[in-house]
């Protein structure tokens, strides 16, 4: 018979934390690599590492769902806002960052 103080078992519950081998959404680094460059362009603040996580993990998610386009175009939207509203970058900028987000998405399309 064990002992119940013996710490040497691993624990009896489920895992919190997925292992390197599970199946979680992802986005390929050639996307993550276009994020980066495409917000290299802006002043980089603590929130902004934030935000584009946070875009990544909406692209990495919408791999997932029937209309791709009309998912990417939520992702990008949220991040857009977020830029506008949170970070307060001017509209031109934001227009820029709008039309080549665009294009990386229609590449993510294309490669699917």
């Amino acid at each position: 018979m064990s002992d119940p103080g013996d710490t040497d078992r691993p624990p009896s519950g489920p895992i919190a934390t997925p292992s390197a081998t599970e199946d979680v959404p992802a986005t390929p680094g050639w996307v993550e690599q276009g994020v980066d460059e495409i917000l290299a362009t802006l002043p980089q603040r603590p929130a902004l590492r934030a935000l584009r996580n946070s875009y990544l993990d909406c692209l990495a998610a919408a791999g997932r769902t029937r209309d791709l386009d009309e998912t990417h175009d939520r992702c990008r939207r949220r991040l857009l806002t977020a830029l506008l509203e949170e970070e307060h970058l001017s509209r031109a900028t934001v227009d820029a960052l709008e039309r080549k987000l665009e294009a990386l998405e229609a590449d993510i399309s294309d490669n699917l």
